[in-house]
């Protein structure tokens, strides 16, 4: 299960490693400090490791020592790097030969490279960050984050399933295993295939490098004890540019080009309209009356009415903040039905994933037929970020095959960042 989502932690990523000159020379430091530590620790009797134990450290040093550095670069206080210190079964999500994580943090702390912080059950995971000469290491101004690459053999097609709410009522899921078929290898191929062009194109920030990304695509179960599938869900993840805010994307360059940003105009509800088989209203299908100025909450409030199993009758946090004060989930349900009419044997049906799975259809065509191209498109959810010379072929293309592949119109609204 994921670190509570409650937690200003970041969870551990075992694919990300120090491959850049500045980081791999860190972490060739580091892991004969840990070795030594370890050694000392054991007894009065000191062996030397065999390679293998010597060749794991050095791979689970590297993958710390680059999961520090993302930790501190914002500097964020009380936030630690969350390590699931227990040993499962491997999975297919799994990379091999971290089962002695344990006892390299161990050595880390013993070494005084790190501060670790216990778990705090239901709560946190155990924590660690970076102390002493390692920190003032990792965060000098010649360390690049670019430096961060990523381990060969990621799994990029992933599978989850809900599994209940915690106290304050967000969802919390778990990771599925799963056995290959024609479709998972298909599915598969298409996103290695984007991977693998996106890898050649110059994707930078300010001029600089970013950490190395991995697309996955990830798809979703509405319980653990549902048959495994690919039909729900499935937008992608992985790539820092996806959570960067707004006000950096001006610094974002393709090929040393800026970009343009190209949205698909109301998706959600234009794919919810779709579904039952209506033309939507003219204009901005999330403009509601009465709620002029709080776009993001009806938003976000929309994607509630169509995400619940039953009728909302509370808020979520995200979309009471959004509104304005006052609002209650009757009073929204009722605005957006005056403005939606054909949606409403829609809420409460939980549609949103099958809705989310028709526009990651989408965008994956997308990105493929822009890739076979030599167009680089970078995903957005429910939009792409292009080369702002490319942004008009970019354009007719995501508007054609929104409309081959679910035979809806959907404009497309375009603006240079």
């Amino acid at each position: 299960m994921i670190a509570p989502l409650t937690t200003p932690d970041i969870l551990f990523d075992p694919w990300a490693t120090s491959s850049g000159p500045k980081l791999s020379a860190i972490s060739a430091e580091v892991t004969p400090a840990v070795l030594d530590a370890n050694s000392k620790e054991a007894g009065s009797r000191v062996r030397r490791p065999k390679a293998e134990v010597v060749a794991r450290t050095a791979m689970i040093v590297s993958s710390i020592i680059a999961n520090l550095k993302l930790l501190h670069r914002d500097h964020v206080w009380g936030q630690y790097a969350a390590i699931d210190m227990k040993h499962n079964a491997k999975t297919r999500y799994d990379r091999s030969g971290f089962g002695i994580m344990p006892k390299v943090v161990e050595g880390m702390e013993r070494a005084g490279l790190i501060m670790v912080h216990p778990a705090r059950a239901h709560v946190r995971r155990t924590g660690i960050e970076a102390t002493g000469w390692l920190r003032a290491a990792i965060m000098a101004p010649e360390v690049p984050v670019g430096d961060i690459g990523r381990a060969e053999g990621e799994e990029v097609i992933r599978v989850s399933a809900r599994a209940g709410r915690d106290q304050y009522g967000s969802r919390l899921s778990v990771m599925v295993d799963y056995e290959d078929t024609e479709e998972s290898m298909r599915l598969r191929a298409e996103m290695e295939e984007i991977n693998a062009f996106l890898a050649t194109q110059g994707i930078e920030v300010y001029g600089m490098r970013q950490a190395a990304y991995k697309l996955t695509r990830r798809f979703l179960l509405r319980s653990p004890s549902d048959p495994r599938g690919f039909n729900l869900h499935g937008r992608l993840y992985g790539a820092f540019w996806i959570s960067m805010p707004k006000a950096l994307r001006g610094g974002l360059t393709i090929n040393g080009e800026p970009i343009a940003d190209l949205d698909y105009a109301s998706m959600f509800p234009r794919l919810a309209y779709a579904r039952v088989r209506c033309e939507p209203p003219l204009g901005d299908l999330y403009a509601i009356p009465g709620l002029e100025g709080h776009r993001v909450g009806v938003k976000a409030g929309l994607s509630a009415l169509l995400s619940t199993e039953t009728e909302m009758t509370r808020l979520p946090h995200e979309v009471k903040e959004g509104l304005p004060a006052g609002w209650t989930a009757s009073r929204f349900r009722q605005a957006v039905a005056e403005k939606h009419p054909p949606l409403v044997p829609l809420f409460g049906k939980d549609i949103a994933l099958d809705l989310m799975f028709t526009e990651s259809n989408i965008l994956v065509a997308v990105l493929l037929r822009l890739a076979r191209m030599g167009i680089a498109a970078l995903p957005m959810h429910d939009g792409i970020m292009v080369k702002s010379t490319s942004a008009p072929c970019a354009k007719s293309i995501m508007q054609t095959t929104a409309l081959a592949l679910c035979g809806v119109d959907i404009p497309v609204s375009a603006k240079i960042v």
